[in-house]
């Protein structure tokens, strides 16, 4: 270099710094200032049915409760653990209720355990499903009356809705509960509050914990073709835009909703259009601060509102003859996980 034209050549950079705009300048503060808050994320294996030595009925009793009943596996307990996999099955479903919701239940379980949902950030359910449902048929109609005037109720149902495998989470307080029905050929996302009438949170109509038919409400969102499987399934839940519900399908969102608590057509949400709702709902949002898991065998043929008793016009008797029809359900359940994220 040469001497001579050195402070000139400092004087160019100097003007050259002075000269960047202020924001640039103070790009390095605003940065540290934007960016994303902190996340802790924990990921638990609830159960993965493995054990040193195999796993047994004793173990999966330790996990999960059959609180409302054996169902099915009082004819026949099929639930077995080979392949490091819980496998139940009732092919074909013989167990059939005129009454309420307590035909749904083939068969259900739910966690011992449940997890708290953070106040900022999300709690998230995932399990693996592999189901067939043999002797369903497409679009088949279910037949029943509408007890109180005899009139003659008819009405078609989507594959999952006459035998599926099922993943549920759920609120008990709330009765607020998040579902994948997966079958042999499609899965569906649900979301549905159940009335205090199933729940037993309490029986008091003038308690502020009563939820009645202005509140309940069981919607089908979308319904997606899918294989037999295994297919991965999650259902994410956190409080933020009065309470939000994403569901998954191997890794693929399938729907998302917001305000839970409140029916999706009151929203003006798109879903299948089952079943419409008689009430408003409630928005939950942070109501919700526990959920547990289950797993089981279920249908979904009766006619809302399932018989409460706050509508009789509108319950509908659906003879067993009806209910089952030779269909049933061989369902595969693994690696069910719950993963936290919890926002600083």
């Amino acid at each position: 270099m040469n001497v001579s034209t050195r402070p000139t050549r400092l004087l160019a950079a100097a003007i050259a710094v002075l000269a960047v705009p202020a924001a640039v300048l103070a790009a390095p503060t605003n940065a540290i200032a934007d960016k994303p808050p902190d996340k802790h994320t924990t990921v638990e294996v609830y159960d993965s049915f493995q054990k040193p030595g195999g796993y047994t009925l004793a173990d999966y009793a330790a996990k999960w409760a059959t609180i409302y009943g054996p169902g099915e596996m009082a004819n026949d307990d099929t639930r077995s653990f080979a392949g490091n996999s819980f496998h139940v099955s009732a092919v074909p479903f013989t167990q059939a209720a005129d009454f309420s919701v307590f035909d749904h239940l083939k068969y259900i379980a739910v966690s011992t355990k449940s997890w708290p949902v953070p106040a900022r950030g999300s709690v998230e359910f995932g399990s693996t499903i592999r189901a067939v449902t043999p002797g369903t048929e497409p679009g088949r109609v279910v037949h029943g009356t509408y007890t109180l005037s005899g009139a003659p109720y008819a009405a078609a149902t989507l594959e999952g809705q006459q035998a599926g495998a099922v993943m549920n989470v759920i609120d008990f307080s709330t009765g607020q509960l998040f579902d994948w029905f997966v079958s042999g050929s499609t899965a569906f996302a649900l979301i549905e509050r159940l009335p205090s009438t199933v729940t037993g949170n309490t029986t008091d109509p003038d308690s502020p914990e009563y939820v009645g038919l202005d509140q309940a409400y069981t919607q089908i969102i979308r319904e997606i073709p899918a294989s037999s499987g295994p297919h991965e399934v999650t259902i994410r839940y956190s409080r933020a835009d009065g309470g939000t519900a994403d569901y998954s399908f191997d890794g693929r969102p399938v729907a998302h909703v917001e305000d839970v608590g409140v029916p999706l057509d009151v929203q003006g949400q798109d879903y299948t259009g089952i079943y419409p709702s008689l009430g408003a709902g409630e928005v939950l949002g942070d109501q919700i601060d526990s959920l547990v898991i289950g797993h089981g065998l279920f249908s979904l043929l009766d006619a809302f509102p399932f018989q409460h008793p706050e509508a009789p016009e509108l319950a509908v008797s659906i003879p067993l003859s009806e209910r089952l029809f030779g269909q049933g359900a061989d369902a595969t359940f693994d690696d069910f996980r719950v993963k936290t994220v919890t926002t600083r």
